[in-house]
């Protein structure tokens, strides 16, 4: 089984990428992992910043990224992968979004003690680097690849999980991929 999330930035998509891998014994990969380690090893200790300085002047940087997931997803089979273009580049996965309401978003930011690429000290901070790392993904991947990671159309599951509990949001989309599973 292959699984693709994509969401905006505190929807909870690693939560649900660990629960889901769990569940179904299932390997993990995320590519938000990965550019918040390209960040720190360019010196950008925020990944907004990083992706709106650095990554929008080097395409290549995204490039590199979304090749590794194409290839990944190409060669292995039992996994969950946290990607915005996931959908894109592993077609022939079960595609899920999570969308959550932006002041939510970021109080769960701010709680995040995991989370040490962002730099946000407050709910409007947060707000705002969210959304302007979210318009550069969105912008870059138009230019890029002529896709809109906005296009619910994309997607076979979209959840907003603005006044969900992890719990909640597992159980619905672990119902929705049996379903879909059990068709197949």
């Amino acid at each position: 089984m292959k699984i693709t999330l994509a969401g905006s930035p505190g929807s909870g998509k690693s939560t649900l990428r660990r629960m889901l891998a769990e569940h179904y014994g299932l390997k993990t990969k995320g590519t938000g992992d990965f550019m918040r380690e390209l960040s720190s090893k360019h010196g950008y200790s925020d990944i907004t910043q990083f992706l709106v300085e650095y990554v929008s002047e080097h395409p290549e940087v995204d490039h590199q990224v979304d090749e590794e997931q194409r290839i990944y997803g190409e060669q292995n089979e039992d996994f969950v992968l946290d990607a915005h273009l996931g959908f894109y580049f592993v077609p022939d996965s079960v595609r899920i979004c999570l969308i959550c309401d932006l002041k939510e978003a970021a109080r769960r930011i701010l709680e995040d003690t995991e989370r040490t690429t962002e730099e946000a000290k407050t709910i409007r901070e947060s707000i705002d680097t969210s959304q302007k790392r979210r318009d550069t993904m969105r912008r870059n991947f138009l230019s890029l690849y002529k896709v809109d990671i906005d296009d619910r159309s994309n997607f076979d599951l979209l959840l907003d999980t603005s006044i969900l509990s992890s719990a909640e949001v597992f159980e619905r989309v672990s119902t929705f991929i049996d379903e879909q599973t059990s068709n197949i």
